[in-house]
């Protein structure tokens, strides 16, 4: 028991605990991340474009629903590709590389902290960065976003590592890993990084221009600087050369347009600020309480100088940009981290006020996690089996302060979310009444009389996993009349009110869909889910699946 309690209260501070740490937060991580349907709609486009590469052996050509898709590079198609080349194109094959890079950032926070501050330090880092509420939440999320935290917090690792050690080899693989993170999302972060690594360099050097000099010319720019494009934007020329001004548009609309042109509402310059707010809970009341008591010492910005320029650099960088969403944050959180982690390592005012808020800074959110994962329980039906979790959690922090535990602000917050992340995953099946996207698909591909050329009709917008599980292109907003001239073998997916309009249909299924065409607003659909399994179907909209041969 003592050696489990040495643990969980992170008493030891090695490389042995340190791996099982990384074991206990890779196995809370793999709790049920397979068992949703593919959601809507950003999940979906990867999804159906991989099945549709497959499908045409093409994969340079990035298709949804059969059309050209320029939309993003191709890395983490590609990534998803491969993995379903081995378990197959399925919810298991296309989440894992996504959630194994969601554990390489978290050891890559790890390997950060330990190599600007020391072994406990790396501890702290991976704990904070794998308990952040927003990376959570996309961590088995079969998008971009999590490839680009990887790539983007490996170049990171491999320059400063490099940097430090004075050894080349390390810079290099820093270019090819920017290279990578640039085929993952696009070239602008060439110039977020470029902006980090300047600014870290200015910073470093005191602004003294001789030494400037001497730090340029060891990263040997012109090495890295073809590396980084020949990889980089290796896809984006070849798209060019083959599709000229029909790929170039979509592709500036996504890059320049996004960043450059004129913003629906206003200038929003706190923008980001609010969005750390909640993205790195349960540590950021910290976070703030560190940044603020850091930024009135300019020695300790020197001492912190590469998280200072990677934050500083992405806020400057996403504040000016026109385009703004809470994801583009994520990238910051390693920044956000090494601001926090020297001041757990060592803050221990004297004074009785800012001892208070330093404490409550990190026990509110943590207390605040412990009750809404007992409310969850409750709230949504859950086996009363996992009224445990909050209960070990109240005995864990009892016994901290009950024998004082120095590490108690740090591993409490921590333990809180990974209860949370317990009772969050128990979750996910029931999503799955209300899905019932994999059965439509099954109904259709098991019924041999439908052909493999017969797309399917919608009757309202797109539901943007249906081709993936339909196996077939599927056309938004046809109307009822049109659905019901159609010479051919037909295939409809359409609302209860226009059921009866339908001459000569054979229905093949019926039920619930969520009445929105985005599931990404998490919470909201969530809650429209747990109001549904109560019988309050206000959210949802009855779905008929009707064939005509």
């Amino acid at each position: 028991m003592r050696r489990v309690l040495d643990f969980l209260t992170i008493k030891q501070a090695n490389r042995s605990q340190s791996l099982m740490i990384f074991g206990v937060i890779s196995i809370l991580y793999f709790i049920n991340f397979q068992v949703n349907d593919i959601f809507t709609p950003n999940e979906s486009f990867y999804a159906e474009a991989v099945r549709e590469m497959f499908e045409s052996g093409n994969f340079l050509d990035i298709n949804y629903n059969y059309e050209p898709r320029y939309n993003k590079p191709p890395l983490t198609y590609w990534a998803i590709a491969l993995s379903s080349s081995i378990f197959g194109i399925n919810e298991f094959g296309i989440r894992l590389p996504i959630i194994l890079m969601a554990l390489g950032s978290v050891w890559l926070v790890y390997l950060l902290g330990k190599q600007l501050y020391g072994e406990r330090a790396g501890i702290y880092s991976m704990m904070i960065m794998a308990s952040s509420a927003q990376f959570i939440f996309v961590k088995q999320y079969a998008s971009p976003e999590v490839p680009l935290t990887f790539l983007f917090t490996l170049t990171m690792y491999l320059f400063i590592k490099g940097y430090k050690q004075q050894e080349f080899k390390f810079i290099f693989w820093s270019y090819v890993a920017l290279g990578l993170a640039v085929l993952t999302k696009g070239f602008p972060y060439i110039i977020v990084i470029t902006g980090i690594i300047g600014l870290f360099v200015l910073i470093e050097t005191n602004f003294k221009i001789f030494e400037i000099w001497k730090k340029i010319r060891f990263l040997k720019l012109h090495i890295g600087v073809p590396i980084i494009l020949l990889i980089g934007l290796s896809w984006v020329i070849y798209m060019y050369l083959k599709e000229g001004d029909s790929f170039w548009l979509v592709y500036k609309r996504e890059t320049f347009d996004r960043a450059l042109s004129k913003a629906n509402r206003g200038p929003q310059p706190f923008y980001y600020l609010t969005v750390i707010a909640w993205s790195i809970v349960p540590y950021s009341l910290a976070f703030y309480y560190a940044f603020i008591r850091n930024l009135k010492d300019w020695s300790r910005i020197r001492e912190m100088s590469f998280a200072f320029s990677w934050l500083l650099t992405m806020l400057i960088i996403f504040t000016v940009s026109k385009g703004k969403l809470p994801t583009y944050m994520i990238q910051a959180h390693p920044a956000l981290i090494l601001i926090l982690v020297p001041m757990l390592l060592r803050f221990n005012p004297k004074s009785r006020l800012l001892k208070g808020l330093w404490s409550f800074s990190l026990f509110f959110p943590a207390a605040l996690l412990i009750g809404v994962t007992s409310y969850a329980v409750f709230e949504l039906n859950l086996a009363l089996g996992l009224y445990t979790v909050p209960l070990a959690l109240l005995t864990l922090l009892v016994a901290g302060l009950k024998n004082k535990t120095p590490n108690l602000k740090v591993y409490i917050p921590f333990w809180s979310m990974m209860g949370f992340l317990i009772v969050f995953s128990a979750f996910l099946p029931k999503m799955e009444e209300f899905r019932p996207y994999d059965t439509i698909g099954n109904i259709i591909q098991q019924d041999e009389r439908i052909i493999k050329e017969t797309p399917i009709f919608l009757d309202g917008w797109l539901i943007h996993n249906i081709p993936f599980y339909a196996n077939r292109k599927a056309i938004r907003d046809v109307e009822i009349k049109a659905i019901n001239d159609t010479k051919e073998q037909t295939l409809a997916l359409v609302r209860e009110e226009n059921q009866a309009m339908l001459t000569g249909f054979e229905t093949l299924w019926s039920g619930y869909i969520y009445d929105f065409s985005s599931e990404s607003q998490f919470f909201k659909f969530a809650l429209a889910l747990n109001d549904a399994t109560k019988g309050d179907l206000s959210k949802f909209h009855k779905f008929y699946l009707v064939f005509r041969p």
